[in-house]
């Protein structure tokens, strides 16, 4: 029979309960860098690796408007969520996906867990 495998994305999970909604996932405020890649998991019947799938400090969409101020053209409502950095008062506005968000990766850095508990 088919037997599951999965690969578990620790690039911003070291922070449980950061989201008030489950659904959003765009530059989430108060996410952490998770453990860091590797095959030695928790339950490796299961879990081939812990790996960062998206290169932490990387946008994962844009705010409405851009750092430039300009209107982001690929503007997602999921990044202007409650839970989206961008969002909130007294936070710079998140890049176009892909670009550097440095806001974030300090963020990141700070929540970061690392090794498990």
């Amino acid at each position: 029979g088919f037997v599951p495998h999965v690969i578990i994305d620790t690039g911003r999970n070291g922070v449980v309960d950061m989201r008030h909604d489950c659904k959003n996932w765009c530059n989430i405020r108060g996410a952490g860098v998770g453990l860091k890649p590797t095959t030695e998991t928790a339950d490796p019947e299961i879990i081939d690796a812990y790996f960062w799938l998206k290169t932490p400090g990387e946008s994962d969409g844009c705010s409405q408007t851009l750092p430039d101020g300009a209107q982001c053209p690929r503007y997602d409502a999921d990044c202007g969520s409650e839970d989206s950095l961008g969002s909130g008062p007294n936070e710079p506005p998140a890049p176009e996906a892909g670009q550097w968000y440095d806001y974030q990766i300090k963020q990141l850095a700070a929540n970061a867990r690392l090794s498990p508990a």
